[in-house]
């Protein structure tokens, strides 16, 4: 025995014991080999009989870089086949039946160690490496896994570091994590929209954004299931910016992201991956611990920016230049002008409150996880916030060796309070933007205390009283609130080792209500003595899955897995509507709609939309090195007609693992060096339901006096009707390189969308304007590269950088009859009336369309010389001193100008887009900076462009005093007049790039294991949001996007008018792990 544990230390730091002589030929020890052997055989002997019963084996498994336990690490008796998991403190006990064994050590993320043990007296301490290999870290893809070594597509991980950034939504970090995925707010408001373009806009008319998938479950992100009516302020809803759906899912339930690009990895999902696909895998159990995660945070936020207004005198100036340039006396003593700011009057710090809860493990048969969230966020300005509730169960169970069960489910229920629109006067839009125009010399609050109702700068005033802007914010109810359960169940049958069956069924069910009272005393009730309405909303999905996975290594060489299912999901829609106006008191807001004397006609809707599907993918390797997967998809959707229900969608791709070829083993420095080449067909069914249908609506007519109710039709029926296809090629190349220290990802692709789904002008005789048909095609081509350094790592510090820098070319090809045309801002008639984008062939989608600014008129120039505007308030047949000119178009010169003197003038697509993390850990402090940016991208600023045009009811921006006059000759803003038609030229398309540091988060950690004896820390941190901003923009946001119609519709992108302010917020909290 002796003898044994002697060789034993001699041999290695590891357990295995070895009995090789290492003596060369003619060494004086091998002359007394023969009984070295012998004592060795007998002591060795011994040992084994004396072990023979077999024993436990007790140890503790080890970080090797930080020392700290290992829990959940597998441990395996190799020829017994059993074996445990390590508990929180890294230990393990395991029974032998006889010595000696061998022990199989395997952890996710970690190298797999096999220890031999001859014989056993103490403890043993086993210290596991990471793995750095990134090809053997497995990625999550569409219905299952899969090594990144086998991956033949374009797949991105979300940096957990960057997710747990994440507080309303997940989607706001999105942007900037991953190289092609673009995100825009459309505003700052707490809970708002936003719009996710991966590679860039597919669609004309149809949806533009991803499918998202979350533990399974497909969800496409229709922002239009949480507002009961129009979000513009038509029917039932008067909210803006709308609440986002995705802000229903609580981020901190979110394990992982994973976002699929290309044709081979989004193909699988036919008919909606053509935007691609964004994998959500939510957080489970691990097996052998239990832990418990509590972390919260508290916190405030401001306004990122004012905007520069007038003040009280400079308006009462402009006001005195205004009735000037109409031949009246001043009004003002400038010198003798009370100023207030109402802007900073409806500002506010906003508190932020964050609290999570999550109990976690599992044994060698269960995992479960189960978790609770609360999350607070008071808006920037007055009577605006966002709250959620959220819970999460997680449960995996091992029936038997063959049989295994689970259930994942997420709920919650939000609220949002937000602005209220009011697009029936382009002067306020919104309840914000109204503030923002109220004349400075106005008092905010009366002799009583109570709000100012009284302006004598409008003739809008009904009982004495003009809505006061502030009382608007605070009076004006605009609620929303949404509950939502998502979940499903799964049941897996290995038949044979290598084929498995799985059952997954779940549903989602989303359940709106919107109120809003708006009493007379605001804008929104003012004309009707008081406005209210109550809006619900149900939409309720389930799907079935029905799949076989086959996965067999065929030889040493050769390995095979096939994927066959069917899978189909129904969504139902419910919705209803009722609005009263004209209530005799304000006290019962919305709850009693029956207390007005006026009610509209109630509204209820309903639509069922159902899709089945075939699927089936191959995925070959030969030598571990070069690679095949072929998709094919058959998608049967009852959005399109009878002759095109169905249609197929398959993706081949395939990679080579470069690097391990003989001519490039020898180069060490090269750790990866794998190719990929893909393409394939995927298709959009974002365009609504019974769209082929010939459908009607009621309407009512007048027949001798006596109102009728009948029906009109609204479209031309379409049976031929069927999906755009978008066809994609990519190719890329990932290299890493000092054993991966160095890792650089590069794609390239080219996609093509055809039978786009265009509204088409009709002949006079169908009876209809236009028509829904399959005609045109838009293209996207892009690079995309991603960078990750690992650029210090030892004992005391880690340091690692990420970059990733993506460039993407959109072009409209084909349009069909119609070589252009203007999209329409259904709720917003000024933005209607000027038509700023438009949708023409050669261009992006996102064009900006308008007048060229050619500075100032000035004195003493030959006003014969200039081109007369047939628009604006400036429009009176002759030019004058201190108006504005135009550029005439090339080769339309006239002398005047007019609609056919517009031109192009920007575009929302960016040259490029980019984000840059740095992530460091030294000892017990942590470190992690986010920047993310955007450039050459252009916005139009339609708030500037409005509130530019001088009157005498509203306020301006501060650089009005810049304005023209004989003394001061100015080139930039024209002469003051009273003008009220709105127009756009150049001058208000602006430059809206943009760096942005999105997030920095400093902690420290406190271990505890010396005390709990288990692997337990305290953590300390602060982090705060955009905490600045640079860019030549010059309204709130270089990323707002409100247009008071469809935030999501990729034909409205661009526009700023009446954006919520972005605000920066900072947080102090901690989070305790046992």
């Amino acid at each position: 025995m002796m003898i044994i544990n002697m060789l034993h230390t001699l041999h290695s730091a590891s357990l295995h014991v070895g009995l090789k002589s290492f003596a060369p030929k003619g060494h004086p020890a091998n002359g007394f080999r023969k009984y070295w052997l012998l004592l060795v055989v007998v002591a060795f002997s011994l040992t084994a009989s004396a072990q023979q019963g077999g024993g436990t084996i007790k140890g503790s498994i080890l970080d090797s870089r930080t020392n700290e336990p290992v829990a959940g690490a597998s441990v395996v008796l190799v020829k017994e086949k059993t074996g445990t998991v390590s508990d929180l403190t890294g230990a393990f006990s395991v029974t032998a039946k006889a010595f000696p064994v061998t022990l199989l050590i395997n952890y996710l993320g970690y190298k797999i160690q096999e220890l031999d043990i001859y014989e056993y007296s103490e403890p043993i301490t086993v210290f596991l490496n990471e793995d750095l290999n990134l090809l053997n870290e497995v990625v999550v893809v569409a219905y299952g896994t899969q090594k990144r070594k086998e991956i033949t597509g374009s797949v991105a991980s979300v940096s957990q570091v960057v997710l747990s950034q994440a507080k309303s939504s997940f989607d706001n970090v999105l942007g900037g994590t991953v190289p092609g995925v673009h995100v825009t707010q459309s505003s700052g408001q707490p809970g708002a929209t936003s719009s996710v373009r991966i590679r860039g806009s597919n669609s004309i008319t149809g949806g533009n954004e991803p499918l998202y998938v979350i533990d399974g479950f497909v969800v496409y992100n229709d922002n239009n299931f949480s507002s009961t009516g129009s979000t513009s302020g038509k029917g039932t809803s008067k909210s803006d910016a709308g609440l986002n759906v995705l802000a229903t899912i609580n981020p901190a339930d979110i394990e992982s992201i994973e976002i699929l690009k290309d044709a081979s990895a989004t193909a699988i999902y036919g008919t909606r991956g053509a935007n691609g696909v964004v994998l959500i895998t939510s957080k489970k159990g691990t097996k052998g611990t239990n832990r418990i995660h509590l972390q919260t945070s508290t916190g405030w936020q401001n306004a990122n920016k004012t905007l520069d207004l007038l003040n009280g005198s400079e308006w009462a100036s402009l006001y005195n230049d205004i009735l000037a340039s109409q031949g009246k006396p001043a009004s003002f003593d400038v010198n003798k002008v009370d100023s207030y700011d109402w802007q900073s009057e409806a500002l506010r710090k906003g508190k932020v409150q964050d609290y999570q809860l999550s109990f976690s493990g599992g044994d060698e048969k269960t995992r479960y996880a189960v978790s609770g969230g609360y999350f607070t966020q008071d808006g920037i300005v007055l009577n605006t916030d966002f709250k959620r509730y959220a819970f999460r169960i997680n449960l995996d169970r091992e029936l038997s060796k063959r049989f295994r069960i689970g259930v994942n489910a997420i709920g919650s229920a939000a609220t949002q309070n937000g602005l209220s629109a009011l697009n029936d006067n382009n002067n306020r839009v919104n309840t914000w933007f109204s503030v923002l125009r109220t004349p400075p010399v106005l008092p905010i609050y009366g002799n009583d205390g109570g709000y100012n109702y009284a302006n004598p700068y409008t003739e809008e005033v009904i009982r004495g009283i003009t809505p006061n802007a502030i009382g608007d914010l605070v009076n004006t109810i605009s609620e929303t609130k949404t509950g939502r359960i998502l979940g499903n169940f799964y049941a897996e049958y290995t038949i044979i080792p290598s084929l498995k069956a799985k059952v997954n069924v779940g549903a989602d069910v989303l359940n709106t209500k919107q109120n809003y009272f708006a009493p007379f005393t605001t804008w929104g009730g003012f004309k009707t003595d008081g406005f209210a309405s109550v809006g619900a909303k149900l939409v309720n999905s389930w799907q079935a899955e029905f799949t076989l996975n086959y996965e067999k290594q065929l030889s040493k060489n050769h390995s095979i897995g096939a994927l066959a299912g069917y899978t189909t999901q129904r969504t139902d829609v419910e919705s209803a509507q009722a609005i009263a106006t004209n209530f005799l008191n304000d006290k019962t807001t919305f709850n009693s709609l029956q207390s007005a004397s006026t009610s509209a006609l109630p509204y209820s809707d309903a639509a069922t939309s159902i899709v089945k599907s075939y699927l089936g993918r191959v995925n070959y390797s030969y030598l571990d090195r070069y690679h095949l997967t072929t998709t094919l998809r058959a998608d049967g959707s009852s959005r399109f007609g009878p002759n095109n229900h169905w249609a197929y969608f398959p993706s081949i791709g395939v990679s080579w693992n470069v690097n391990e070829e003989a001519f490039l083993r020898d180069f060490t420095t090269l750790s990866n060096l794998q190719w990929r080449l893909s393409t394939g067909t995927v298709g959009n069914q974002e365009i609504g339901d019974y769209m082929y249908e010939g459908r009607y609506i009621p309407a009512n007519y007048s027949f001798a006096g006596v109102i009728a109710t009948g029906y009109v039709s609204a479209n031309k029926a379409n049976k031929d009707l069927k999906w755009e296809k978008t066809t994609q090629y990519n190719t890329g190349i990932d290299i890493g390189l000092w054993k991966n220290r160095l890792a650089l990802t590069f794609d390239a692709y080219y996609k093509k969308t055809t039978d786009l789904l265009i509204d088409l002008p009709l002949e006079a005789a169908s009876g209809f304007v236009f028509g829904l048909d399959n005609v045109g095609s838009v293209e996207n081509k892009g690079i995309e590269i991603g960078l990750t350094g690992r650029v210090i790592e030892n004992k005391n510090i880690k340091w690692t950088s990420t970059f990733n820098w993506s460039l993407n070319r959109n072009k409209v090809l084909d349009l069909g009859s119609a070589p252009s045309f203007f999209p329409e801002f259904s709720d917003n008639g000024s933005l209607l009336t000027i038509n700023p984008l438009i949708v023409k062939e050669g261009e992006p989608l996102g064009t900006f369309y308008g007048w060229v600014f050619d500075g100032i008129v000035q004195k003493g120039e030959d006003l014969t010389k200039i081109p007369v505007p047939g628009f604006g308030s400036y429009a009176n047949g002759a030019v004058h001193e201190g108006d504005p000119k135009y550029k005439e178009k090339e080769g339309a010169v006239d002398g005047k100008v007019d609609n056919g003197d517009k031109v192009v003038l920007g575009s929302t697509q960016p040259d490029f887009i980019f984000g840059f993390n740095n992530t460091v850990a030294l000892k017990n402090w942590d470190l992690s900076v986010f920047l993310q940016g955007s450039y050459g991208n252009e916005l139009y600023n339609a708030a500037a462009n409005k509130a530019e045009l001088t009157t005498l009811v509203y306020n301006a921006p501060a650089n009005i005093k810049d304005r023209w006059t004989p003394e001061h000759p100015s080139n930039t803003v024209p002469r003051t007049i009273s003008a009220s038609n709105f127009y756009m030229d150049s001058r208000y398309i602006e430059n809206a790039s943009y760096i942005k540091l999105r997030s920095l988060t400093l902690g420290y950690t406190v271990p505890l294991q010396k005390v709990t004896k288990t692997k337990s820390s305290v953590r300390l941190f602060f982090s705060a949001q955009n905490l600045f901003t640079i860019t030549k923009y010059s309204g709130y946001d270089p990323e707002a996007s409100r247009n008071g119609s469809n935030e999501q519709s990729g034909l409205l992108q661009g526009v700023d008018f009446g954006a919520y302010p972005a605000s920066k917020s900072y947080s102090f909290g901690f989070e305790i792990n046992l």
